[in-house]
């Protein structure tokens, strides 16, 4: 029943992410000039709702579990062993998240440069300094909203009722499929872009099982998205909706 119940709530969830957005598009009100910082004002605001009513859910279907992962965590546990990722185990989810946090984070930068090089954004000598930092600041905002709603809702939402129910190997990799499969119409988008996501999304659901908390993921998760928003305004500019 449980997992079923899983099932239920995280469709209805992913359904509704897609659905915040012409939704979003028709309210009226504009608190922003730029047209995708003022999206992601009334995008973000309604999507840590919709995370607020998962996390609920997910709370009631289990809530030993969700008091066991809805916390810190203890960032200094030690990984399993990934031989394919030549982790060898003796490594902290710290050390772990530091590094290829940093790749990953890399790895995004590269994709979002060449969708922002395509749309033929120039910054330097275009942009003044305070306009950098106002759209970094803005850019941080949304990650920090962002990250935390998808890692309470494909996180938190699939980890925490199926644990104990499911092997932590069926888990996590619901997690990654469900988390990647979205992103081929999101950003990074295509087949590329739902790999990417696919296996962040699997090594993040690790992360809240071996140190029983969020914010590995949710920090790893927020660089990304840093990268993608920064990326996604300064596209706007030209008037390229993403």
């Amino acid at each position: 029943m449980i997992p079923l119940l899983t099932a239920l709530i995280i469709g209805l969830a992913l359904a509704g992410i897609f659905a915040l957005r012409p939704v979003t598009a028709n309210i009226k009100t504009v608190f922003h000039s730029n047209a995708v910082i003022d999206s992601q004002i009334k995008f973000q605001s309604m999507q840590l709702i919709l995370a607020a009513l998962v996390l609920t859910f997910t709370y009631f279907l289990s809530p030993e579990n969700f008091a066991t992962f809805f916390r810190f965590g203890d960032v200094n546990v030690h990984i399993s062993k990934i031989n394919w990722l030549g982790i060898t185990g003796k490594e902290t989810w710290l050390k772990v998240a530091i590094s290829m946090g940093f790749f990953i984070t890399l790895a995004t930068g590269i994709f979002m440069f060449l969708q922002v090089k395509k749309a033929n954004i120039k910054i330097s000598g275009v942009l003044k300094t305070s306009e950098i930092w106002r759209i970094l600041a803005w850019a941080i905002l949304f990650s920090i909203a962002n990250a935390f709603s998808e890692e309470a809702i494909f996180r938190m939402g699939i980890v925490s009722p199926l644990y104990g129910i499911l092997s932590v190997s069926v888990i996590i990799l619901i997690s990654g499929i469900v988390f990647g499969a979205p992103h081929y119409f999101g950003q990074p988008s295509g087949v590329v872009g739902a790999l990417m996501a696919g296996f962040l999304g699997w090594l993040l659901a690790m992360s809240l099982i071996e140190t029983q908390g969020l914010f590995i993921a949710w920090a790893v998760h927020f660089a990304q998205d840093v990268v993608i928003i920064t990326s996604m305004i300064l596209m706007s500019r030209k008037g390229i909706k993403k």
